[in-house]
This record gives C-alpha cells, structure tokens and sequence, in this order.
C-alpha cells in the first residue's frame, strides 16, 4: 500500500564527503537538491525534470540519471570540462510536508526569488527538521489505518478489533526497527510474523473471525503497492533502470511477507492459537460505516505522510474521492477499469487543486491512490501460490498487473506533466511532483 520505511544504506551528507562541492556553490546546490527530491519520494521523472529545470535557469546542463539507490549526474559549466557525480542514496520515503518545502525552495531559486545559498541553506534546515508529529500518534494512526481498510475488505467488528491490535503492533514494531539496522533489513518478513501471530490470538479470543482480513489490514500500511506504482508509472515513461529496480524491489517485500506468513500460520498453532469457532452471527455494521472509515483511515494517513496540518483537509478529499469512484465505478465496470476511472478522477481533482490553490499535487495523489494500489491483490498472489494454489496465485497476480497498468494509465491520462516533456526547461511545473 505504502512505501516501507527504508533499510539504512551506507550514505552521508555531502558536507562530510571529501572534496564535494560546497553547498553554497550553484552546483552544490543542485547535487543536495537531487538528493533531497529523491528522499522525499519523488519518482524518476519528476526528479530528473526538476534538476534539468533548474540547471538551465543556473546556466548550465545537466544529464541525470536516477535510480531508487543513486542519482548520476554529469553537469555541462560553460567554458569548462563536463563533470560527473554519483550520489549514494536511500530508496525514496514519502514525505508530503518535506516534498512540499523542497518543491518551494526549487520554485523559488528558479524564480531567482532567493539564490541557490538561501537555497542551500533551506534545504540543510528541512532535512534537519524535527518529524512532524509524535511517535505515540504515529502508531495510533497504524492502528487506524488498519482497522479502516479492514472495513472497506468487508471485516466486521471481530475483524476490525484484531485489525486494531495488529495494526498497534506493528506501528510499535516499525518504530523499533527504526532504531536497529538489522530489524529494519527483516521488517517485512518480522511484520507479517508478527501480524499472523497477533490476527491468530484474536482469532482465539474472538469468535468466527476472518484470519485473513485481519493480517492483510493488519499490513496493509506495509504492503508495497504504491511502489508497485510508481515503478508501473516509470516504466511506461521509459525510465527503463529505475522502474526495473523498483519493481523487483517491491517483489522482494512481497516475498519476504508472505515468508514472514508462512513462518507464523506455523508458530501460532504450535503457541495454542486456534480459531474459535460459535454458531453466534457477527453484527452487520451500517453502510455509512465505510464511509466514516474511509474518513478516519485517511485522518491517519495525515500522519503516516506526514502532511501539514492545514493540508489535511486535501489529504481527506483525496481518498475521499478515490473511494468514491471505486465504489460507484465497481457496480457497472470489473477491476482494471474501476481502478482506471478512479486513477482519473483523483488526477483530475488533485491538478484543479493545485492550479486554484498551489497545494502540490501529490498531497492529493498519494492518499488516493493508497485506496486504489494493488498491494493487498499482490499479496494474495503471493500466499496463494505459497499454499500450492498455484491457478489462484498467477490469476490473483495477473489482476493486480492489470491493476497497476490501468492506475497509471489513469494517471497520465488525467495530467500529463507528470510525462517528460518535449521543452522541460521552459515548461516544468514542479508543484505536480507526484
């Protein structure tokens, strides 16, 4: 669904690497701005359409290249030798309020509202910033997560409230691991332990509850769909390398997960953890209740993305919209299509956001599209095919290509500047960095 926390590389500030451009310097400042760009989430196309813009505004050329692990550039000065960089970097990690910050110094060192010191300097202060909210709302907003996607799969109030306690779990777990490089390189796998082992004791203490629901909800926020997307989305702008690399990268995830399931539908039996089984009929919740999970789901994504708290109101709309088109879309179209509209309908909104009120759009874009990637289809695929139903695994993955192929479809359907343009010099509008 989400982007996980990424495992720690060997990276350090450009100010530490010896001989590096000084910061202060137009090219220090476009080196720190790649890099800045690429941690904070932005795809291959964005980020290489950026750094070209504001290269030509400085006076000089550039080819980039970038890559979920580094960025390559090679900078054309007037009067002087072509030089190449390479930067060691993390795989990107959504950060809306950060995102938006970098895109604002960008803007305004190409308007020559501030020089590309102030520039510097602003970006060395928005990678030193303190986290947007504290950690205890970090895991309550896991836990919401969670429990709403669990309502939308169909879970009742059994599965909700173990969506609830593994949601809990695993927000403790992901800010352990934080913490400890060798737990963050096992986070998947130990999160879909985790989440099987806690689904199964709720399992035992409440009856008739779905095992399966409340694990995928459970994980959800750690599922790596919208990846899946962003490596659909480069690869059909024909950013070959770096959708390549995403794309199996997230298939790792996957198989790590569904390793991590095996391991735990194996523990919990051998711990006493039983299903219970009653004859007593689950309550059936309202049709508003979905509603009002969506709503609170995507409060929580505030967090999760750390958005400003006057952009939540967009971050709501965002799934809001998305949920709505997947949910009257899916009464006359199948998947691939319901997933197309709804990839047009948060486009289409998140652009005439953008150009009415400034808010870039990808405060939009990521929350909606978190309703509408594959993650969880993805990882059906994957526990399917682990339990030998290898007909229902290639099937459940076939839907979840078609998926992803029809979101990004959607997507540049409904804006195209997210596609390299013929003039990005002149052109770019950095404010749709998705």
């Amino acid at each position: 669904m989400a982007q996980l926390p990424q495992a720690p590389i060997e990276e350090r500030s450009l100010d530490d690497v010896p001989n590096a451009p000084g910061r202060h310097e137009p090219i220090g400042f476009i080196l720190r701005l790649a890099k800045a760009l690429h941690t904070y989430g932005v795809p291959a196309y964005e980020l290489e359409n950026t750094v070209t813009a504001c290269a030509a505004k400085l006076g000089f050329g550039v080819q980039c290249l970038s890559l979920p692990t580094s960025i390559t550039m090679t900078l054309l000065l007037p009067n002087s030798e072509a030089k190449t960089y390479v930067i060691r970097v993390a795989p990107g990690e959504v950060h809306l309020e950060r995102l938006r910050r970098v895109s604002e110094v960008a803007h305004k060192v190409m308007r020559e509202e501030i020089s590309t010191r102030d520039g510097a300097d602003e970006l060395k202060s928005i990678n030193q910033s303190l986290p947007t909210y504290p950690m205890w709302l970090v895991v309550i907003a896991f836990a919401l997560v969670s429990a709403a996607v669990c309502r939308l799969f169909g879970g009742g109030v059994h599965e909700i409230s173990a969506a609830l306690v593994t949601g809990t779990s695993l927000g403790f777990l992901t800010l352990i691991s934080m913490r400890h490089n060798l737990l963050m390189h096992l986070l998947p796998a130990t999160a879909a332990l985790v989440s099987t082992i806690v689904a199964y004791a709720a399992a035992s203490l409440l009856p008739n509850t779905e095992i399966y629901i409340s694990i995928v909800s459970g994980l959800i926020i750690l599922l790596p769909g919208l990846t899946i997307t962003i490596a659909m989305a480069e690869l059909a702008t024909m950013h070959l390398m770096s959708g390549t690399a995403r794309l199996f990268g997230a298939g790792i995830v996957f198989i790590l997960m569904a390793f991590g399931l095996v391991i735990g539908t194996y523990v919990a039996p051998q711990l006493g953890l039983q299903p219970l089984m009653a004859p007593e009929q689950q309550i059936l919740l309202a049709w508003w209740t979905e509603w009002l999970a969506v709503l609170l789901g995507t409060m929580a994504l505030v967090v999760l993305f750390q958005a400003k708290l006057s952009d939540a109101i967009w971050v709501i709309i965002g799934g809001l919209v998305a949920f709505a088109s997947v949910k009257y879309a899916s009464l006359y179209l199948n998947n691939a299509m319901t997933a197309f509209v709804g990839a047009i309908m948060v486009g289409v909104t998140a652009n005439l956001v953008s150009r009415f009120t400034g808010v870039p759009g990808a405060t939009m874009v990521i929350p909606g599209f978190i309703i509408l990637v594959p993650g969880a289809v993805g990882f059906k695929s994957l526990t399917a095919l682990v339990q030998q139903d290898v007909v229902g695994g290639l099937n459940a993955a076939f839907d979840m290509s078609l998926v992803g192929i029809s979101l990004v479809s959607g997507l540049l359907i409904s804006s195209l500047v997210t596609l390299p343009k013929a003039n990005p010099l002149t052109d770019i509008d950095t404010d749709n960095i998705r």
